[in-house]
């Protein structure tokens, strides 16, 4: 895929449309307060991030029901924060 770039950009709208891991599960590894709140997450909390609620946050993938591989050229995936795309995961338990 690497020498197909737009095919590259269709796999990754792909799967940002149909995630394999629509959500994802962790648990705290220590006590943590999440930034501009009064919240904390004490350690052992389980914790869910919905990766479709991400890949489908207009903020990040503007009129995200669209099939759009341009979401993926250089430009377009620089301008994005790290951590709104993931198909697989993040971190050690990344399955790719």
């Amino acid at each position: 895929i690497s020498d197909l770039p737009y095919m590259d950009m269709v796999v990754s709208e792909t799967l940002r449309k149909y995630p394999p891991l629509p959500v994802l599960d962790r648990v705290a590894g220590e006590d943590y307060k999440i930034p501009m709140t009064g919240l904390v997450l004490k350690k052992g909390t389980p914790v869910y991030v919905s990766v479709l609620g991400l890949h489908y946050d207009p903020r990040f993938f503007p009129n995200p029901m669209k099939f759009d591989p341009e979401r993926y050229t250089p430009e377009n995936k620089n301008s994005r924060p790290s951590g709104c795309y993931l198909p697989f995961g993040d971190g050690p338990h990344a399955c790719i």
